[in-house]
């Protein structure tokens, strides 16, 4: 059956809402005891001194509990539940290790090439020209032999993982964001038609999958972070087992016959690791619901059996939809003049969405307003295509006015007005645009070099103003993997026995930022690559292309 999102399907919906963003987010946070949090502390996953230090290794003598189990995947996000509830139906006995009290996974589009609806669809296109696009943005640092691997497997991830729950009520079905009919005057704002997107959003998509895993007869240990992997032959040979710390302070070994998948998340609230791998995001705060949860877990615990880190700077989505600490109103992504604290125009607005963040950095607070007029109702058509602009669709007119209803966009009569709602000086907002407007005028942006189809003048009135702040979604590198999501040492060499997937796999992305030439391509990758893991730890094979 043929899944579509359109524009017309998405009409009138808020910016976040219809972005791939935040989404419904369960469940609660694991509240450790004391004892826990000592232990934890003593693992290197807090506390003082060099943070990437391996830890003493914890004895025989002080494990409460020894299980065993064919696979054992450390993370309930989408990546881990993707990877346990593949080799669950291989027959294989299955453990997850789940840090939080439920699964726990943000967004909700994924990215695939050649899925059965993209068939349906009629979407054709040579995925090598994307993925050559996609590496090209991003400074020619990603692992092609990675991105092969998505090539190949996430259209039939997606197939599976739509079969499985397109008739759930509250997960499915996943609808295909049709871009194939959009116009890019702007080549750098092209999107291609790959992102699935789940109506439950990833959320529901992981807890039903951790579900599914358990009624296959695989467990999953909620409130059970895992803290140490175990590698054989004084830390040399196979990873043989995860230490676990249950919510009693009680460690658990689970000893993993067939392998290890590690697929716990993201980085994005350890400070340490924030600043030595993601600088260019310092001072933007994680969008992470749970942020005791993405603490970079995954990333130690494979460095300290020898695997190697993806060289900094790493690269992470950095975005404004979900809003963090700013009201979410559609059309981030829209060239309006742009404004700081100062009231001044700092930059060319009319950039990759990925990328407009960059230049608040240079400001204060890291934020900027968009400024406009009452001529947005027919001016923001005129303004080009791309994420957060007309993708995915939203009616800017109705996000604009719902905003201004709440108190959440500023709007006045005068810009002078409009300057001391916003708590701006007035004299330098009446300056700027006055300014932009003779800009507008000439069709000429000497001052920062904006296309002059995008130079809408400010000057009917009433005047809007709406605030943006970025925040970083999650970070998007970890541990070194060959395309078969094993994890690597640093001479390259294969870690037998361990597998990372998701957040925790580094070598996928490259640049800085998440290039949206291929929206949706962080959880496309965390759900392809938990599925390859869970094939490969299961005895399974996986797709290597056409010929």
């Amino acid at each position: 059956m043929e899944r579509t999102l359109t524009r017309r399907a998405f009409f009138g919906v808020g910016g976040a809402a219809a972005a791939v963003a935040a989404g419904g987010l369960a469940g609660c946070s694991p509240a450790a005891s004391p004892d826990a949090a000592e232990d934890l502390s003593a693992t290197g996953t807090a506390g003082a001194g060099d943070y990437k230090a391996a830890p003493a290794p914890i004895g025989d003598d002080r494990i409460a509990e020894t299980l065993e189990a064919d696979v054992v995947v450390v993370g309930g996000g989408i990546s881990g539940a993707v990877a346990a509830a593949t080799a669950a139906e291989a027959a294989k006995s299955v453990i997850v290790l789940q840090k939080a009290a439920t699964a726990l996974s943000h967004g909700s589009g994924a990215a695939a090439w050649n899925s059965k609806d993209q068939q349906d669809l009629g979407v054709d296109f040579d995925p090598w020209e994307v993925v050559t696009e996609w590496t090209r943005r991003g400074e020619n640092r990603a692992d092609l032999r990675l991105l092969k691997t998505w090539i190949y497997n996430s259209g039939p991830t997606m197939d599976w993982a739509m079969g499985l729950t397109g008739d759930v009520e509250g997960v499915g079905p996943a609808l295909l964001v049709d871009t194939t009919a959009m116009e890019y005057p702007d080549a750098h704002n092209r999107a291609y038609t790959c992102v699935h997107m789940w109506i439950g959003q990833m959320q529901a998509l992981a807890q039903w999958l951790l579900d599914y895993t358990e009624e296959l007869g695989g467990q999953v240990l909620y409130r059970t972070p895992a803290v140490q992997l175990v590698r054989d032959n004084d830390n040399t040979g196979r990873v043989s087992a995860v230490i676990a710390q249950d919510a009693e302070g009680k460690y658990v070994k689970v000893v993993a016959k067939g392998g290890v998948i590690m697929a716990a998340g993201d980085y994005g609230n350890n400070p340490e690791m924030r600043a030595e791998y993601l600088p260019q995001a310092e001072g933007l705060k994680s969008a992470y619901s749970q942020p005791e949860i993405n603490t970079g877990d995954g990333q130690l615990m494979s460095m300290w059996v020898g695997g190697k880190m993806q060289l900094s700077p790493h690269c992470s989505n950095i975005h404004y939809d979900p809003p963090i600490d700013v009201p979410d109103i559609g059309g981030s992504g829209e060239p309006w003049l742009f404004v700081n604290k100062k009231g001044e125009r700092f930059c060319n607005e009319d950039m990759t969405y990925g990328q407009l963040y960059a230049q608040d950095m240079n400001q204060p607070d890291y934020l900027h307003f968009q400024i406009f007029d009452d001529n947005f109702r027919t001016d923001w058509e005129d303004m080009g295509s791309g994420m957060m602009k007309k993708e995915p669709p939203v009616d800017i007119v109705a996000s604009t006015e719902e905003g201004v209803a709440k108190g959440e966009v500023f709007k006045a009569d005068t810009l002078e007005e409009l300057a001391g709602a916003m708590g701006v000086p007035a004299d330098a907002l009446v300056a700027t645009v006055e300014r932009y407007n003779v800009l507008c005028d000439a069709g000429y942006d000497d001052d920062f070099g904006k296309q002059a189809a995008r130079l809408k003048p400010v000057r009917k009135a009433p005047f809007y103003a709406v605030q943006r702040r970025a925040g970083v979604l999650c970070t998007l590198n970890g541990v070194i993997t060959n395309e078969r999501c094993e994890a690597l040492d640093e001479n390259h060499e294969v870690i037998e026995g361990l597998y990372c997937v998701g957040n925790c796999q580094g070598n996928f992305f490259g640049g800085l930022e998440h290039q949206m030439v291929i929206p949706g391509m962080s959880l496309g990758r965390a759900m392809t690559t938990g599925r390859v893991a869970g094939l490969l730890a299961s005895g399974q094979e996986i797709k290597g292309g056409r010929m």
